[in-house]
């Protein structure tokens, strides 16, 4: 699945989050992490609503037994250090490394020529019917 806005100004947040979450409560299997696949997609939303600028794509690749999320603008940047932030409670700067511990796999962008993508694997078993 994918998802294309003319900005970020056009997602709205909470309906993004609650189709992904019942598409992956709909195929994914029971015994998945469910929890934390939605806070890596609020994080990964929530950043992209921050940071992006222009058109955005969100994507769902279910192609293998984990679905991947990603995330893309056409804003190129280099990803910050993926760890917590020198103070514990600030207030952000942590949501890569919260993203990191709770997905399968995170690919941050390098700086490309057409824009960033960020991605990352879902800790969610397809149901085998």
């Amino acid at each position: 699945m994918e998802w294309h806005f003319k900005s970020v100004g056009d997602i709205y947040p909470s309906a993004m989050q609650g189709e992904l979450m019942e598409l992956l409560r709909r195929e994914g299997a029971a015994d998945s992490d469910f929890a934390s696949a939605e806070l890596i997609c609020v994080e990964l939303i929530g950043n992209l609503i921050r940071h992006a600028h222009g058109p955005v794509t969100i994507r769902l690749d279910w192609g293998g037994e984990f679905p991947k999320l990603s995330v893309s603008d056409a804003k190129r940047y280099v990803a910050p250090p993926v760890c917590l932030p020198a103070d514990p409670l600030a207030e952000s700067g942590r949501g890569l490394f919260i993203i990191k511990s709770l997905a399968r796999d995170l690919s941050l962008p390098g700086a490309a020529e057409a824009g960033s993508t960020t991605c990352a694997t879902l800790p969610v078993r397809r149901l085998v019917r």
